[in-house]
């Protein structure tokens, strides 16, 4: 693994709702990068969806072909990676992630998060069909120590696509001066 310039590739980490598709299909347009959605991959790779994968496979199987879908990326391309919810919580997907870009963590409060996953049609593979606030306070509190590991985080609530991205634009810009 060579180095190189590791602004080149982001990874949009954050939980279910924190607008990592939709904020990462704004980013790569603006910057002019390609996009790709880990759990799309894997979704197509498997001709299943992420809930099904999880349901007939399980949760680790699951996480295996997240850290498989990592490792077969070309990262010769400039790329924003929009990534699943827990994948920052597999020291592997960390040790990839870093060494081939950085992770930008999309932070939203609870309370958005619930309110994003209400509106939204789809099936979230942890929590079902139904929303549970303590189920969600408790995934999120899990995961919020490896969500920090990311060289900077955002702020999402109250904000639409155009601001984040933005905001992220501007702080890559500081990073690269």
């Amino acid at each position: 693994m060579e180095n190189r310039n590791r602004y080149e590739n982001l990874f949009l980490i954050g939980f279910s709702g924190s607008g990592k598709s939709s904020v990462g299909k704004l980013l790569a347009k603006k910057l002019k990068f390609n996009f790709l959605d880990t759990d799309i991959k894997i979704e197509a790779n498997l001709n299943m969806k992420i809930n099904e994968i999880i349901t007939r496979k399980g949760e680790d199987y699951f996480r295996k072909m997240e850290t498989e879908c990592l490792n077969e990326i070309n990262y010769d391309s400039k790329m924003v990676i929009s990534t699943g919810g827990g994948i920052p919580t597999i020291k592997e997907n960390l040790k990839i992630m870093n060494h081939f870009g950085i992770m930008i963590w999309l932070n939203s409060t609870i309370k958005t998060i619930i309110r994003r996953l209400e509106k939204s049609k789809e099936i979230r593979p942890l929590l079902g069909e139904k929303i549970s606030e303590n189920e969600i306070t408790s995934l999120f509190e899990q995961r919020e120590k490896y969500y920090q590991l990311a060289k900077f985080s955002i702020k999402t609530d109250n904000k639409n696509l155009n601001s984040i991205t933005e905001e992220i634009k501007n702080k890559l810009s500081k990073l690269n001066n």
